[in-house]
């Protein structure tokens, strides 16, 4: 019995060491992995922080020519409603004398 439970601690003592140290290589390349998978996706987001601010930019850029253009077009419409007024206003007079 003190034989097998010798031979055993033995065992162990020789066994331990080789599990632990395939444990550590294998800890060790996913580590690498994860390392690598971590910094591929830093450089993806750096890529897609800039294109974000490439659109924000373009983003603005395209609400401020909106903004003209909508008080460009409120302009004109306030003219055309003042022509529109004028010409009706010119035609009324003609009407009327000719009625006579």
């Amino acid at each position: 019995m003190r034989n097998l439970i010798k031979g055993l601690l033995l065992t162990a003592f020789v066994l331990i060491p080789l599990f632990s140290g395939c444990q550590s290589k294998q800890l060790q390349e996913e580590n690498a992995t994860l390392k690598s998978q971590v910094e591929s996706l830093n450089v993806e987001k750096t890529i897609l922080d800039s294109k974000l601010k490439d659109l924000t930019t373009e983003n603005s850029a395209l609400r401020s020519q909106v903004e003209g253009l909508t008080h460009m077009r409120d302009e004109l419409s306030a003219k055309l409603s003042d022509l529109t007024k004028q010409l009706e206003a010119s035609k009324a007079p003609k009407a009327k004398k000719k009625k006579k």
